[in-house]
């Protein structure tokens, strides 16, 4: 018995699930919080102090962990707080998106102050963990955050302004696509940072967190992950039923697939092992965007055209840096289809001008064709003949 219960102590001592348990009752709470906003019942004054406790518990728990890791008291502890905080970076409880609903300024106000308190709460633990500074890494880490913060408030303010003017009807094609343009544009700094030699893999030791190169993994693959599911969640569920897209879902979200397909193959750049690889890899990635780009372009507008430059340029990309002989393929086989595809409209087009002119328009065409033909056969006579004289001389000269 004894030793059941030293054993369990152990256990205790090492996963201590109170840190758990306390995440775990402060995210119950946030949720009822969020869920009583939406009666309109709670007073800009709660939420405002609701939305102190979760900045207090947040400052809390960073400073615990900074604590057990600085003095390396149970570093593993000092981590899963780091862990937690994330959770709560994330809002998973919709928090921040619910007080926007409930009052844009007071909602703009707080994403605001929370934004500032994040930059300070991640430089800290910068500082004191002593961590290399990664520029590229900080800022696809902050973009991301913000983006899971910003983005709900920019389509919920454009349909709330613009849609109530047009009175119903709003399509919000732009207001979706740039901010998936957006949230696959700062995949870039890392990508090309690692296109030739990866970093994101190489070991780097910390004093305080054993292998740095890990925790910056981490803390890069969490809002990787997370930023998809909360626009999915807050943009395009929260938005469409007042904003319809005309572009389908498909064109919306093709900037993000393809920074995030190659942004994956960086992340997990250690498991291809040849260039080989790498090339099958990328050919699989533009193969599966092309077919995408082109299933979902029914017509040409601004973001079709943008999604059609993306797919150029990976192509491109790809095959001069890479020397990918399959892409370079596949951007031959694309182009000779834009231009066949060109030739076809053209075709049409004149088809349909032509079916529609009168008989005198097209006795003047056919005559001034006439006159077009003329001259050009005479062009070509005087170009090609000799003159009898220089063809005498010419049949002589090969006599003698």
């Amino acid at each position: 018995m004894t030793a059941e219960i030293a054993s369990i102590a152990g256990w205790f001592r090492k996963n201590n699930p109170l840190y758990l348990l306390s995440v775990v009752l402060m995210l119950a709470g946030l949720y009822l919080v969020g869920s009583e906003l939406e009666t309109g019942k709670v007073s800009v004054l709660t939420i405002s102090g609701f939305f102190a406790i979760q900045n207090l518990y947040e400052i809390v728990m960073i400073g615990m962990a900074l604590y057990l890791l600085k003095k390396r008291i149970q570093p593993e502890h000092g981590k899963l707080l780091l862990v937690f905080v994330l959770l709560f970076l994330g809002d998973l409880t919709f928090y921040q998106v619910r007080i926007s609903g409930l009052n844009a300024m007071v909602g703009g106000i707080a994403t605001t102050i929370y934004i500032v308190l994040a930059i300070i709460k991640f430089a800290a633990v910068v500082k004191v963990l002593a961590l290399t500074v990664y520029r590229n890494r900080i800022f696809y880490v902050l973009a991301a955050f913000i983006l899971v913060w910003v983005s709900p408030k920019i389509a919920y303010f454009l349909v709330d302004s613009i849609g109530r003017e047009s009175f119903g009807y709003f399509d919000g094609s732009y207001v979706f696509y740039s901010l998936w343009l957006i949230a696959g544009l700062i995949h870039l700094p890392l990508i090309i940072e690692n296109w030739k030699n990866n970093q994101l893999n190489v070991s780097s030791a910390n004093e305080y967190l054993g292998n740095e190169t890990s925790f910056w993994r981490w803390l890069i693959i969490f809002p990787f992950i997370l930023l998809p599911l909360q626009m999915f969640l807050n943009l395009m569920s929260g938005s469409c039923h007042a904003a319809v897209s005309t572009i389908p879902v498909g064109a919306v979200i093709a900037p993000w697939l393809l920074g995030a397909a190659f942004f994956a193959q960086t992340l997990w750049r250690h498991l291809i092992k040849t260039d080989h690889d790498l090339n099958v890899a990328d050919s699989i990635i533009m193969l599966v965007f092309v077919i995408l780009v082109m299933l979902t372009s029914p017509v040409f507008n601004l973001p079709v055209i943008i999604n059609h430059l993306l797919l150029f340029a990976g192509l491109i990309v790809t095959w001069v840096t890479r020397n990918n002989a399959f892409n370079a393929c596949v951007t031959g086989v694309v182009c000779c289809w834009y231009s066949g595809w060109q030739m076809l409209r053209g075709a049409n087009y004149a088809v349909s001008y032509a079916s529609g002119l009168s008989r005198l328009a097209w006795a003047g065409i056919l005559m001034a064709v006439s006159f077009v033909m003329l001259l050009a056969g005479f062009v070509f006579s005087i170009s090609r003949s000799q003159p009898e004289s220089e063809k005498d001389e010419a049949q002589s000269d090969s006599v003698s």
